[in-house]
């Protein structure tokens, strides 16, 4: 169907207006006719109706046909105006062309004339509306080239709007526009910006975007729709109510709002004003629709923009806008400074004003080649790169990433890194440390994430568990199937499922609970709950505390004896004359024992302190060599053992005391005893005297003895030799075995059962020293090894002496004694000497040995089996042995001789 044609017809006849009107709504259905009586009438339809013909009457009472032309002409130039008359002249005719009329037609009788004026009133109209179009486009294409000029010369939002809005205002139909944007704060359109006729209307009006008498209308419905609206005519659309008074006032007749957006986001809105009743037909709506889809594109380029400066310029990370340099091949060599932020300056202490425009290279000197591919490749292939570099002149390690731009252009980034790159290596190593903790920890450890899959788990508990699998295939298997699986090792398994469950259920600390295995060991099992991003993992312990329990077991047994030793302990200190002390130097205080005060008659009440009036207890004598031997003890953190006199209440008694320093990191403290030694000081003395008046009654004996003997055996000598008997041999071996006799009587009276100095003896050399000072032939030494005991070199050498000695005079025993045979060589014998483990030493020989019934007597004094033996070599042994703290038994050897053992030795 073809567009409908509205056609003012005027003319003061009537009847002919509607006759005209019915004919041509009978010739054709587009036309619409309005009828006017008179030329005045005629221009007030025209400037508030839209019409696009006139027909007019040449003669009109008032104005005629050619004056209203000329008013038509003068405010609607292209309007189409058919003079139809049915007076006409050529004069008429040439007048009327002239005006501008568009067409001249005389009235006939007939109703073929109706058909010409149809047709001419559609020529005419259709000639109009395309030269109007033809305006139109070029109008458009004017407005949309130079609405694109200036959003591309726009860099703020700002001017872009400010340019559009005097864009679209300087060209017809429009005579004002404005642009405004939602301001959620306030609930109303704020203008932005605005050109044309009519600058003060925006400041007269309030568009708000909710209720109210001002909420609503074409703006609003525009932002909320995102579409185009149109107000045809402001006089007549009652969305327009609220504000048209002040449009009307001046002088607009429609308008149209423009909603400006570009893809989700909304920028704003247009609104567009004119004075032409209907300037927006389908061309202009599709002009304002694609300029508001150009001003939103632009809008939101330049918000972009001003988003991106702000980021570049704000940014904490370092960046810098490059331009790719080739060479006449196309092969990346160099690129360009264009631009930097001030986080660049900072970071590299490079000047913006020193690079921008500089190549790399000459800004860089030491510029790794590898940058330059990197870039080139992202200029070619489009897409960004990101790498990690160490700049070693900043000391300073950053992730540097590379992104395309247009062109040959591209955008690098600078993150200073340094901080995580150490932090990461510190979390390796710590990874690294936790790692080997884990692997190596006494006890073992589970770690379950919230779902109960094992996150981690060491060598140590499948140990404990005897897991057939290795601890890293645990990881990621589910908790509750392993438990199930270890339950049949549990002694009690129910209860161990079920005390898994009650702790999970709780989600509280346990600590070191016991669980009992079927094979008799006990485990302790800890657990703690910890935070993960994802809910609550669980952290188990367990240990093997087995022998654990049985040491705390015995160490209670200990405790329990202890305690008993020590209840008798102090019961016995309380019946003893040995007096405890805890004496602190520092303060010169005797602490915690008063029996000490009480026994020495001392006041720990007094101003004095306590150890002062000890001291002046002492007599002159020995004071200062107790008081230097104490002080050395402090200095060296020593112990010591002294024997003085005291004498309070003018009684002198005898102390012996003995004590320890000791440093708790305080201050040194002396503790020790005190005990009444006088008793015992006194038989010492009696003792001495005893052993005095012994050795002056054995060196009168052994005078009195030897000098006979001496002149017995010369006799018996001379004897010999003046004459042969068989008697005088046996005379001279008795007398010289009596002299023997006497000398061991010597050395056990002198001698006793006491030691001197000890100190590292070498068995080996010293028994080689005794062996030859008897007959070298008759004795063999056999020493296993080399070998060093603790103890006093003289007496040690008297054992050994003695044992030898034994071991010949044994051995020879066994041949029959006569004259025949005194020639004979001795027997020879040999004697073994090694050690026994780490308890002592023995000394074996091949000789007869010792009868076993007989091994006990053998150490009594005065017991031999042969004539010659004295009976007190033995005896010797053994009390040195004693006085050694060792034990000595005698056994066979395995030549069937007799073999010493002396154990308890300190071997070193």
């Amino acid at each position: 169907m073809r567009e409908s044609i509205r056609v003012l017809h005027v003319d003061d006849d009537p009847d002919f207006l509607e006759l005209t009107a019915t004919m041509l709504d009978a010739e054709s259905d587009r036309l619409i006719v309005e009828t006017a009586s008179r030329g005045s009438n005629a221009l007030a339809m025209l400037r508030n109706q839209q019409f696009e013909c006139v027909v007019s009457d040449y003669e009109m009472p008032g104005r005629d046909g050619l004056e209203l032309l000329d008013a038509v002409r003068s405010e609607y130039p292209d309007l189409p105006f058919i003079l139809y008359t049915a007076r006409g002249s050529e004069d008429v005719a040439s007048e009327a062309i002239s005006a501008g009329v568009t067409d001249y037609l005389e009235k006939s009788g007939g109703p073929a004339q109706y058909t010409v004026l149809r047709n001419r009133i559609e020529n005419a109209v259709e000639q109009y509306r395309a030269s109007k179009r033809a305006a139109t486009l070029d109008r458009i294409r004017k407005t949309v080239r130079d609405v694109n000029q200036e959003l591309v010369r726009s860099r703020t939002r700002s001017d872009l709007e400010q340019r559009v809005c005097a864009v679209v205002a300087s060209g017809a139909p429009y005579e004002f526009a404005w642009i405004g944007q939602r301001d959620t704060d306030e609930g109303i359109v704020r203008p932005r910006a605005s050109a044309g006729d009519g600058q003060n209307y925006t400041s007269e009006i309030t568009i708000t975007l909710e209720d109210g008498a001002s909420a609503g209308g074409p703006t609003v419905q525009a932002l909320r729709e995102n579409d185009l609206v149109v107000t045809q005519s402001i006089a007549d659309d009652e969305a327009f109510a609220p504000w048209r008074e002040a449009a009307l006032d001046r002088g607009f007749r429609s308008s149209a709002a423009v909603p400006l957006s570009f893809e989700d986001e909304q920028y704003g809105v247009l609104n567009v004003y004119s004075t032409d009743p209907t300037p927006f037909d389908e061309t202009e709506m599709d002009l304002l629709g694609e300029l508001g889809g150009d001003i939103g594109h632009a809008l939101h380029r330049i918000e972009r923009e001003r988003r991106y400066r702000q980021l570049f310029e704000e940014s904490i990370n370092a960046i810098a806008v490059h331009e790719l340099r080739t060479d006449e091949n196309g092969q990346p060599v160099d690129y360009v400074f264009l631009d930097v932020n001030e986080a660049f300056e900072h970071t590299t202490g490079l000047e913006r004003a020193a690079i921008v425009g500089e190549r790399a290279t000459d800004v860089l000197p030491d510029l790794d080649p590898t940058f330059i591919d990197r870039y080139a490749q992202v200029v070619r292939e489009g897409e960004p790169v990101r790498f990690d570099h160490y700049a070693e002149s900043l000391e300073a390690h950053y992730a540097i990433s590379a992104f395309p731009l247009d062109g040959d252009r591209f955008v690098t980034t600078f993150n200073d890194i340094t901080t995580v790159v150490e932090r990461d290596q510190e979390l390796l190593e710590t990874n690294r440390l936790l790692s080997t903790l884990l692997e190596n920890l006494p006890f073992g450890i589970l770690v379950e994430d919230p779902d109960r899959e094992i996150m981690a788990a060491n060598p140590k508990l499948c140990e404990i568990f005897d897991f057939s699998a290795d601890c890293e295939e645990l990881v990621g298997t589910d908790c509750m199937a392993l438990a199930a699986d270890v339950s049949d090792d549990i002694a009690d398994a129910d209860g161990f499922r079920d005390r898994l469950e009650e702790i999970l259920a709780r989600r509280q600390p346990v600590l070191n609970e016991h669980v009992e295995m079927a094979d008799g060991r006990t485990l302790s099992r800890s657990y703690v709950p910890f935070s993960l991003p994802d809910g609550v993992g669980n952290l188990w312990l367990y240990r093997d505390v087995t022998d654990t329990i049985e040491r705390e077991r015995e160490l209670q047994r200990t405790n329990d004896r202890l305690q008993s030793v020590r209840e008798q302990l102090e019961l016995a200190l309380e019946t003893t004359n040995a007096y405890t002390f805890d004496w602190h130097p520092e303060d010169e205080a005797i602490r915690r024992y008063p029996t000490f005060e009480d026994v020495f008659g001392i006041d720990s009440t007094t101003a004095k302190p306590v150890f002062d009036t000890f001291f002046e207890i002492i007599p002159p004598g020995h004071r200062e060599r107790v008081k230097d031997t104490i002080q050395r003890a402090i200095d060296e953190e020593a112990s010591y053992d002294l024997t003085y006199p005291v004498e309070p209440d003018d009684e002198r008694i005898w102390v012996r005391e003995q004590a320890e320093v000791l440093d708790d990191g305080d201050a040194p403290r002396v503790v020790g005893t005190v005990t009444d030694v006088t008793v015992l000081r006194e038989y010492e003395q009696e003792l001495e005297r005893h052993n005095e008046r012994l050795d002056e009654f054995a060196e009168v004996v052994a005078h009195d003895l030897r000098n006979p003997l001496n002149v017995a055996t010369g006799r018996a000598t001379l004897l010999d030799e003046a004459c042969e008997s068989e008697h005088t041999r046996p005379l001279i071996d008795a007398l010289e075995r009596m002299g023997d006799i006497v000398d061991n009587t010597l050395t056990l009276a002198r001698q006793g059962d006491t030691v001197g100095e000890t100190e590292a003896v070498a068995v080996p050399a010293v028994a080689q020293q005794c062996a030859e000072m008897i007959d070298t032939e008759a004795v063999s030494i056999d020493i296993a090894e080399e070998f060093r005991i603790r103890g006093d070199p003289d007496r040690v050498r008297h054992v050994f002496e003695n044992l030898f000695g034994n071991a010949v005079e044994h051995a020879t025993g066994e041949r029959t004694v006569s004259t025949a045979d005194e020639s004979a060589p001795p027997a020879d014998v040999t004697i073994a000497i090694g050690r026994i483990g780490d308890r002592g030493f023995y000394v074996a020989d091949d000789g007869p040995g010792i009868p076993e019934d007989e091994r006990t007597a053998v150490f009594e004094p005065g017991y031999t089996t042969t004539a010659e033996g004295t009976g007190f070599g033995l005896t010797i042994v053994e009390r040195i042995a004693d006085a050694h703290d060792w034990a000595v038994t005698v056994t066979e050897s395995e030549d069937g001789g007799a073999r010493f053992e002396f154990t308890d030795v300190d071997l070193v």
